[in-house]
C-alpha cells in the first residue's frame, strides 16, 4: 500500500516522524468554557485558596481573554489545578 502511495504522494510527506494534534484550546477558554474559566479564576477564589498569585492569574486570564497574548496552555495548568483542588482539598 505504501508502494502505491508513493506514486501518488511525495515521499517528503509519507517518510516523516508521526505527529500528533492539538486542541482549540485557546478559542475554547474565549468561547464555550469561559464562564467556567471565569469562575475557577476568579480574584476572590484564587485569594481564599491561596494556591496562586490572584493579580498574576488575573493579568495573564485578562491578556488571553482580550486576544492581547496566548495564555491558554498556561492558563490551563492553573484551571487544571483550581478543579483538582475543587475535587480533593475543598470540603
Amino acid at each position: 500500500m505504501r508502494q502505491v502511495l508513493y506514486k501518488h504522494v511525495p515521499a517528503a510527506l509519507i517518510d516523516r516522524p508521526k505527529t500528533g494534534f492539538s486542541i482549540p484550546l485557546d478559542d475554547w477558554l474565549r468561547g464555550p468554557l469561559k464562564s467556567w474559566a471565569s469562575d475557577l479564576l476568579s480574584p476572590d477564589r484564587l485569594r481564599r485558596q491561596g494556591l496562586f498569585n490572584a493579580k498574576r492569574v488575573g493579568h495573564q486570564f485578562g491578556d488571553h481573554m482580550s486576544g492581547r497574548r496566548n495564555r491558554g496552555y498556561w492558563l490551563w495548568n492553573v484551571l487544571m489545578a483550581q478543579a483538582w483542588h475543587d475535587e480533593w482539598c475543598a470540603g
